[in-house]
């Protein structure tokens, strides 16, 4: 070959051989099935390998394994109460912020570990709150010394508010300061609603302790100082309203499980010169915790009097009774019964409320979890109980049950561990049950010794 002359090229050599074309071909289509091949012949090893890291359905009878945490759905907790008019829901608003002064700590929630002790990891810009204490709202600070010496100078009637996700305030005054041992469970006791900052002493022998009283009159909506107690008389306009008496019935078949009926028995006076039209009334009840109630139609029918209705002529006084639906295991001293005229001016009735369930006092519960199984066909609620009073805490089957929101029972498959679950005294116990899925209705009702939980966005 001469120097003027170039070497042919790939493409020149398989033109001018059609069988060596041919062969490319023919290779390249072979590694490209090879490559298809090996993929389908090692995917149900990769398939497996997932499988075993997902939840399985467990078996009717067999205690619930606590559900992989990738596959849970947060559900909110909600207090619910059922009227002839539809549900009346309250939520259980996590706290958001916390602040003292010209201090604010944003909040995040922490369960109690299931050894008993409460010792979390919180830098100084954050206060934990114990999930699910809602009544008496406790709190870890960081153990630093701007914290320590913010504590300790707090004085009588100096504020503190909480701020719910909602939006919702509660506020509180300084009630007392102490050194308590980090393995007391007292300070997580949920009798009496007020507020508990512990800061969270590194050496844990001993923490220092402030709480607070809740403010019944910072948290409630009051008008103009029209407020009254049991056997008092106020006056709307031309129509006086005289509270008489109250009651709280429980274990009553119209109501769903876990709820009672606070029933109030009144008398209104038109004092007037015309017929007052009694439905362009409003009348609610509050608990000291800010949960609002509405007039319950099935729970007023059950009082000594008959319900509010019709016209009341001028000079006329009618007894009647005021009916509503409120949980079994409320703690709440008081309660505030607001009477709202048509032109919006209110009276408020302040009623001792002595009468609350004692199911469930001494137990602090909170729902962590709920998760639908990956064939649809059950729910897997996990939580946990915590013993915060002095004697064994004993849970029956009976004291367990889920509910659609108009009192329909869904049937309890399994739950880990199983019946009775027994507490000792400052301990806490992790839970799981499994439950036929809720199929045509987007909301049912958990209830564990009579707190009661509705859970959402099941659909």
């Amino acid at each position: 070959m001469s120097a003027d002359q170039q070497p042919p090229s790939t493409r020149q050599r398989l033109t001018a051989n059609p069988a060596l074309l041919l062969l490319g071909v023919v290779a390249v289509i072979a590694l490209l099935a090879a490559c298809i091949m090996g993929f389908i012949l090692l995917r149900p090893m990769l398939g497996e390998g997932d499988q075993q890291t997902g939840s399985s359905t467990p078996a009717a009878g067999e205690p619930t394994p606590f559900p992989d945490a990738t596959q849970q759905t947060a559900v909110q907790p909600i207090i619910v109460g059922v009227s002839d008019s539809g549900t009346i829901s309250v939520t259980l608003d996590a706290p958001a912020t916390l602040d003292i002064l010209d201090r604010r700590w944003a909040v995040q929630p922490q369960n109690i570990g299931v050894d008993g002790l409460w010792s979390p990891e919180v830098d100084e810009a954050t206060a934990v709150w114990i999930n699910g204490t809602i009544v008496n709202y406790v709190f870890g600070l960081a153990d630093s010394e701007a914290n320590q010496t913010f504590l300790e100078s707090l004085a009588p009637g100096q504020q503190m508010v909480v701020t719910t996700r909602q939006g919702v305030t509660h506020t509180f005054s300084f009630d007392s300061r102490n050194l308590v041992a980090s393995t007391d469970r007292n300070v997580f006791n949920q009798q009496t609603p007020g507020i508990t900052l512990m800061l969270l002493e590194s050496d844990d022998d001993n923490r220092l302790v402030v709480r607070g009283r809740y403010e019944v009159a910072a948290a409630s909506q009051t008008t103009g100082g029209n407020v009254i107690q049991m056997g008092e008389t106020a006056q709307l306009g031309e129509v006086q309203f005289t509270p008489q008496a109250s009651s709280f019935l429980t274990n009553r078949p119209e109501a769903p499980v876990g709820f009672g009926f606070f029933l109030i028995d009144f008398v209104m006076q038109n004092v007037g010169l015309s017929a007052i039209d009694t439905s362009t009334y409003r009348f609610t009840l509050s608990d000291e915790l800010g949960n609002q109630y509405a007039l319950n139609p099935i729970a007023s029918r059950l009082g000594n009097y008959p319900p509010l209705s019709g016209f009341v002529n001028a000079g006329q006084s009618v007894t009647a009774t005021a009916g509503y639906q409120i949980p079994a295991g409320l703690v709440s001293p008081n309660l505030t019964w607001t009477i709202t005229a048509p032109d919006g001016s209110e009276v408020q009735g302040v009623l001792p409320f002595t009468a609350g369930g004692a199911a469930g006092q001494s137990a602090v519960i909170s729902l962590q979890q709920a998760t639908i199984t990956p064939d649809l066909n059950n729910l897997i609620i996990v939580g946990q109980v915590t013993n915060v009073g002095v004697q064994p805490l004993v849970i029956a089957r009976e004291d367990v049950s889920l509910r659609t929101p108009a009192g329909s029972d869904y049937l309890l498959l399994a739950t880990n561990p199983p019946f009775p679950w027994t507490v000792p005294p400052n301990q806490t116990l992790q839970f799981a049950v499994t439950y036929q899925r809720p199929i045509g209705s987007a909301s049912a009702v958990f209830t564990l010794l009579s707190q009661p939980f509705e859970l959402s966005g099941l659909q």
